[in-house]
């Protein structure tokens, strides 16, 4: 059965939701995520967008995005997936699928302000929603991109949020009030009938399996993510400086009314 079409009006914002193969956690390295920034800035120049909101998570990721011609949207990321997936395998040595299934890809109208700056918030919380961070600060979050007005080499401002005050300190501090509005919500649980069975049988063997002192790797819902994780490889030193700008503009620090949040 063929894929439906994708709704690829022009001149719309998209947010994309890309999960990892199984929502295993393949991006929870810090190594990983600096990949993931760089193949953002080597898209940007294959095929031109604006980048308006990024947060890469440990198992997926979200942008807010504008191409510059909307029907270059699955070429781009076809492009982002195939590059990403190529040497994050070659990086940590693994070999097979890296991304499950589709993008998810919603359209927001230019004009629609309101839902922009709803999508963009959603966005960076993610980290904050997911018990991360406290805050929104983030070090692969641009939410600093828009509180602190500093560039971080590949994210833009969304005509949204220049709309909210005629002075960029005054769209930043609006738009820091807005967030601090966001309540995270709880989603429902999902009820797999046709699966409760095997369900329960792998999670009976993975547990007999721990008991004797195996390792054996859960795809069974959250896990949480030990912190610190070791980094042994290097990247080149160019990619590195494309990562380190984004972190800095973007990670918590300690004068942050938020800065309880650094883990």
């Amino acid at each position: 059965m063929p894929r439906p079409k994708r709704h690829l009006p022009q001149g719309y914002s998209f947010h994309i939701t890309l999960r990892c193969n199984s929502r295993q956690f393949l991006i929870a390295k810090r190594i990983r995520r600096d990949v993931l920034l760089v193949v953002l800035e080597k898209a940007k120049q294959k095929y031109p967008f604006r980048l308006y909101g990024v947060c890469l998570m440990a198992n997926h990721i979200h942008l807010l995005l504008k191409p510059q011609d909307a029907n270059q949207l699955p070429k781009l990321m076809h492009w982002v997936g195939w590059y990403a997936s190529m040497a994050l395998n070659r990086l940590s040595g693994r070999c097979g699928h890296f991304w499950e299934a589709r993008y998810y890809a919603t359209p927001i109208a230019p004009e629609d302000h309101q839902r922009a700056l709803n999508t963009l918030r959603y966005i960076h919380a993610n980290p904050k929603a997911a018990g991360v961070r406290k805050g929104f600060y983030d070090p692969y979050s641009n939410y600093g991109h828009y509180s602190r007005l500093e560039t971080d080499g590949i994210s833009d401002w969304h005509p949204a949020f220049l709309q909210l005050s005629p002075t960029l300190t005054g769209c930043s501090k609006r738009y820091e009030r807005f967030c601090k509005t966001y309540r995270c919500k709880s989603k429902p649980i999902k009820i797999r009938q046709w699966g409760s069975k095997l369900i329960a049988l792998l999670k009976s063997t993975t547990s007999r399996a721990q008991g004797r002192g195996k390792r054996i790797s859960q795809c069974i819902g959250q896990q949480a993510l030990p912190l610190n994780l070791p980094i042994q490889q290097h990247l080149p030193e160019q990619w590195q400086q494309i990562a380190e700008q984004f972190r800095h503009c973007n990670a918590p620090r300690w004068n942050d009314d938020n800065n309880l949040n650094s883990s």
